[in-house]
């Protein structure tokens, strides 16, 4: 592979990536382009890979490395705050889960309806902690015995978050859970198992995760029969069952970042008509 080849483009952009930090589900870019005709040179971006397409956001551009080096360990920095400000909420044990922690990891086993621990090398370095490692694998193909898929929907016993992993990224079942996992594995076991009339759906999807703006609702729905088992709706707040406009993802972080962009996009324009009634008295 020749040197220009393995050149990191921001898009058709013209500014090649000179240094790229992950954290806190982000990707944070700074980039060049020496021949920029507006002089601007320096570039800075969050990036984010939503599977078919590649989206660049929050970009800012500038003629000062230092000013462009500042911004990027800025945001950085942010993001880490961030991360540290979620850990300090939760308060849980970090130490980490070893495979000494799990029995010995068995496919021809099925591992639905249990904790399990995923290998540490696969969570982001910011999110390498023993409660992080830990959730209950609900369904999906690779929590069957003898799997012949690998996916493995789960919900984190931390903070009760949806999410996917990957069979082969399992470390194996739990063998003894702390209090703390202990007590949010049953706060979660409740929730699933309330009825069926008690849940909200969007179609099959269970809605999981909810944000309301002004009259409408934002929501987050998970099936995991479907192709694409994520989901994003709008509705309002009257009423349940009344979603539409229907987004689909194959991964919940995709999903949740699609659900949380909808909801600011409607408080900015709520924000914004909200300021052009106020100019028009």
């Amino acid at each position: 592979m020749n040197e220009q080849q393995e050149k990191r483009m921001v898009g058709n952009t013209g500014y090649e990536v000179r240094q790229a930090f992950h954290i806190n589900g982000k990707e944070i870019l700074i980039a060049e382009n020496m021949k920029a005709e507006d002089g601007m040179i320096y570039l800075v971006c969050n990036y984010e890979d939503r599977g078919i397409i590649a989206e660049y956001s929050q970009a800012v551009t500038g003629d000062d490395y230092l000013e462009a080096v500042q911004e990027f360990t800025g945001r950085v920095s942010k993001e880490a705050a961030a991360v540290e400000a979620e850990r300090g909420a939760l308060d849980l044990p970090g130490k980490l889960f070893t495979a000494e922690d799990c029995h010995p990891h068995n496919y021809a086993e099925s591992i639905a309806g249990k904790v399990v621990a995923i290998k540490v090398e696969v969570l982001s370095p910011e999110y390498r902690r023993g409660d992080v490692q830990l959730v209950y694998a609900e369904s999906g193909n690779g929590t069957n015995a003898n799997p012949r898929g690998n996916a493995v929907y789960c919900y984190h016993l931390n903070d009760g978050k949806h999410t996917r992993f990957e069979r082969f990224e399992v470390l194996g079942v739990v063998k003894a859970l702390p209090d703390w996992a202990k007590e949010n594995l049953a706060r979660i076991q409740a929730e699933k198992d309330r009825p069926a009339a008690a849940k909200e759906f969007a179609g099959n999807y269970e809605i999981v995760e909810r944000i309301e703006v002004g009259q409408k609702v934002f929501a987050l729905g998970h099936c995991g029969r479907a192709a694409c088992p994520y989901g994003t709706w709008q509705g309002f707040k009257h009423g349940t069952g009344n979603f539409d406009w229907g987004h689909y993802f194959n991964d919940y972080e995709t999903a949740k970042t699609d659900l949380h962009d909808r909801a600011a996009k409607e408080q900015g324009r709520l924000d914004g008509k909200m300021r052009s009634d106020k100019e028009s008295r």
